[in-house]
């Protein structure tokens, strides 16, 4: 459909950014990259610069294709629809983007500014868009979906409310610029950084339990089912770490030794065979089980299906970032179960699993499953050889054979892959502000968090001091 003739100028810029990298040298090296935890590996049969050349040229092309300004000048998002593919995950009808696109293109934007000279300009755009569409419980969280016209979806979709992945992602990704550029321009981005996260520790956090909710809504309406609900592909453990280590607010790693709490109750009871994870857990006010079907989103709530297939990669993160024994305990099982019923070959794969491993879907080979289970391998040597295989499996893709969710995923997956992750550093301890662990949620909220000099942090990913410079006088 042809746009209206009032955002061409919009697009024209769109285009202008998305092309311009185009222009990016494959042979313009990344900086070198810190190395993960000890032990954990990446593919060795390609020499790096092969992989950072495959990484840059996917960037590109799912920049070019998914990157839009269509939505007001100088604001930027990513459009879900922009490959004419349908769009799941329980969207509005027209929807053009949801907060967890949003949160992903924030996370790339940062981590690939080495490669885009356009990338704090795209990054900043993308905060201008979460700032003008907040939820309507905080102006520090992001309203879920939004529809074509570029408002909030309506009525049953509730557009206004916000869901946890996407906030997380871009409080992380906050943090992440405010080490890259710096806070001293048009975008503080530490303050911003610090209003996401007092808003999800208020409205996305249970206040009993320190369970991830779904979302601003769960429970607010009375439903006990939902209040004690929580989402597998919501357990970023590594950013939960990180949190607290730029706060020393250590509420977040009690929500943190929940998550792992849970992930220990539900194996040991359902999945001990196989260490999946449902998409929907539930009852963890009583007695953990299985979310029945469709108690959000369809009939396989209470499979490892669309949504637990992230999960594997949120935890192989904490793993590779901090070395936790948890996240180690966690997927080594479910590596040697994904391992078992391949062959070594992520081709077979499939795309949907009960949690006791029997499978539901017998369609094969998505990316949005394998590139997780790459993330996941990376935690022990072991897992060299099917490593490899998903590394290689993911490059015979073109972009247009699959959607946005399975082209991101693969994307976020071969950043990782490749070594180029990057979680945020701490200030000097002396400039944190500590709350203790069982401080009451308003006391804490009236607080104001530690603004750290974004001068006295360092990179954690070994960024040069020269590209460091080059960076900062961006904007």
């Amino acid at each position: 459909m042809r746009p209206p003739k009032k955002h061409l100028y919009r697009l024209m810029g769109s285009l202008c950014i998305a092309a311009s990298s185009l222009f990016v040298s494959d042979a313009w090296a990344f900086a070198q990259a810190a190395p993960y935890h000890a032990g954990s590996i990446k593919p060795n049969h390609l020499p790096q610069a092969v992989m950072d050349q495959q990484l840059t040229r996917f960037y590109t092309e799912w920049k070019a294709l998914y990157l839009s300004a269509e939505c007001g000048n100088g604001r930027y998002f990513i459009k879900v629809n922009a490959d004419g593919k349908p769009v799941g995950g329980g969207t509005a009808p027209h929807t053009i983007t949801v907060s967890e696109a949003h949160g992903y293109g924030m996370l790339l934007s940062v981590m690939m500014a080495e490669q885009d000279p356009d990338a704090q300009q795209i990054f900043d755009g993308m905060v201008r868009y979460f700032k003008d569409h907040p939820a309507k419980s905080d102006p520090g969280l992001m309203a879920w979906n939004q529809v074509e016209g570029c408002g909030n979806s309506t009525g049953r979709f509730r557009g206004n409310a916000s869901a946890t992945d996407g906030d997380l992602d871009i409080a992380y990704a906050l943090l992440l610029a405010d080490q890259a550029w710096g806070s001293q321009g048009a975008i503080d981005y530490r303050s911003q950084a610090n209003q996401v996260l007092a808003a999800i520790m208020h409205h996305e956090v249970h206040p009993r339990t320190h369970h991830l909710l779904l979302g601003d809504w769960a429970g607010t309406d009375g439903d006990s089912e939902l209040e004690y609900a929580t989402r597998s592909s919501d357990f970023m453990q590594s950013h939960l770490n990180s949190f607290f280590a730029m706060t020393g607010d250590r509420r977040w790693l009690a929500v943190r030794d929940k998550t792992y709490s849970i992930i220990h109750t539900f194996t040991e009871r359902y999945s001990a065979g196989s260490a999946l994870l449902p998409d929907f857990i539930s009852h963890l006010d009583t007695s953990i089980t299985p979310a029945r079907a469709d108690l959000l989103e369809g009939k396989h709530d209470g499979d490892y299906a669309w949504n637990a297939a992230r999960y594997p990669w949120r935890v192989g993160l904490d793993y590779l970032m901090y070395g936790d024994a948890r996240a180690l305990e966690a997927l080594t099982p479910f590596n040697h179960w994904a391992r078992t019923i391949t062959g070594d070959q992520p081709a077979a794969f499939n795309n949907g699993y009960r949690v006791d491993g029997s499978v539901f879907d017998e369609d094969q080979d998505d990316p949005v499953f394998i590139s997780a289970l790459g993330v996941s391998a990376m935690i022990s040597p072991g897992n060299q050889p099917w490593l490899n295989n998903i590394w290689d499996n993911l490059q015979h893709r073109p972009l247009k054979a699959h959607d946005y969710y399975a082209n991101t995923l693969k994307l976020l997956g071969m950043v990782v892959m490749s070594g180029h992750w990057e979680r945020p550093r701490p200030a000097p301890p002396e400039r944190t502000a500590h709350l203790p662990v069982h401080q009451p949620l308003d006391q804490a909220l009236s607080q104001p968090m530690a603004l750290m000099s974004s001068t006295r942090l360092t990179l954690a990913r070994g960024f040069t001091f020269k590209k460091l410079l080059r960076r900062r006088s961006i904007g």
